[in-house]
């Protein structure tokens, strides 16, 4: 366990090392000054849980001390514990408070009361610690899953219970030639629904999301499918869609909005049969399966060939042999009970298309080796090949 560091000031050494024989355990970290000066500057370059700060002291006392560490940024929320001789006389103690002390302990030290103090200001700090962790955790795992929407196939598009949009990805503003970042806050009524003569105003467009039956079918628990045709950012002509809508609830169970996930409509013969057209799932499987950098999100390229021991990209960029890269792909269907794959691989070949370097997409093919693979993933895999 990470030791945490307590700051003692005192200009009296005996005093320091009366102070050191009561707080020491193995879980602290004690740090003497005995000044003022010297308690500034370690209180700027060390990170501290507590200080216990003695009030009387030559040159900067101990208020002047805690009026300092209140002015800067670092040491402002700092908690500070004065140790005085001083009288209990209630003007003394209001000026310590004042000065920004959150405690007080009169000398001579009572070690009981010493050890209690200071263990609740530890486990203070230990919840603090516990709290910016969880909060980085959370920002990391909002960025990853942002970057993960972002390198999506799939357009995918965020509603929230109003009916505006909260999210989009790059691949739906693609999809409906629309700036994405022009999308978000706007009402998604007018953009999906598609209703005739419907008009633009704020309370319209809610009126119609809040009576549509994606938001009907959504509200209460359930998913919703359709095909429609969406009108694009450009005025053209309508875009075949096939959508899919999935609830976002709270843990408490209140509906807070909508995840569409929205696709080009393929079109085929209207006499062909359902079963010919399932015919060559394989380029199915390669439409949809993208591959993308776990670091930055970014796309890396789109699968062409898959095998126990490793794959082949159709890729955006170049790749040198031997190079490793953290990767991973959103799967078409749920397998094993996740819905992405995450893997290293290792680049074995690598070759340039006819055309590359004219701005293309896709310039270049490379067959890459998994690394490491985990039973399950490897089972994920397995799964792929004998499904598709």
């Amino acid at each position: 366990m990470k030791k945490q560091n307590i700051l003692v000031v005192d200009d009296r050494r005996e005093n320091l090392i009366a102070m050191e024989a009561l707080l020491d355990a193995d879980d602290r970290n004690l740090v003497m000054a005995q000044t003022g000066n010297e308690a500034l500057a370690l209180a700027l370059k060390h990170d501290f849980a507590l200080v216990l700060l003695d009030v009387q002291m030559p040159d900067m006392d101990g208020f002047e001390v805690a009026t300092l560490m209140r002015r800067n940024r670092k040491t402002r929320h700092l908690p500070i514990i004065f140790v005085t001789a001083l009288s209990k006389e209630g003007k003394y103690v209001s000026q310590g408070y004042r000065n920004g002390a959150v405690d007080y302990l009169f000398k001579p030290v009572d070690e009981q009361i010493l050890d209690a103090k200071v263990n609740v200001f530890l486990e203070l700090d230990r919840q603090r610690r516990k709290l910016e962790q969880a909060v980085v955790q959370m920002k990391r795992l909002k960025d990853e899953n942002e970057r993960l929407l972002h390198a999506l196939g799939d357009a995918v598009i965020g509603v929230d219970a109003g009916g505006r949009i909260t999210f989009c990805n790059d691949a739906a503003g693609a999809l409906l030639d629309v700036d994405r970042e022009a999308l978000l806050g706007e009402p998604v009524a007018p953009l999906l629904l598609n209703e005739p003569g419907l008009p633009l105003t704020a309370d319209a467009a809610e009126s119609a999301w809040r009576h549509s039956e994606v938001f009907g079918r959504c509200s209460k628990g359930g998913d919703w499918q359709a095909q429609l045709a969406a009108t694009p950012g450009a005025g053209g002509e309508a875009v075949p869609l096939s959508v899919r809508a999935s609830p976002v609830r709270r843990e408490s169970g209140d509906f807070t909005g909508v995840v569409l996930v929205l696709r080009r409509r393929d079109s085929h013969p209207a006499g062909e049969p359902r079963d010919e057209r399932r015919r060559e799932p394989r380029k199915r499987l390669f439409r949809e399966l993208v591959v993308f950098d776990r670091d930055t999100g970014g796309n890396v390229g789109r699968l062409e060939n898959l095998s126990p021991g490793g794959f082949k990209l159709l890729l955006r960029r170049e790749v040198v042999p031997g190079q490793r890269l953290q990767l991973g792909m959103v799967l078409p269907d749920q397998i094993g009970g996740v819905n992405t794959l995450s893997f290293n691989a290792r680049v074995i070949w690598s070759e340039a298309l006819e055309g590359a370097g004219r701005n293309d997409v896709d310039q270049y093919h490379a067959g890459f080796q998994f690394l490491d693979l985990s039973d399950s993933n490897s089972e994920i895999v397995g799964t792929l090949m004998d499904r598709y």
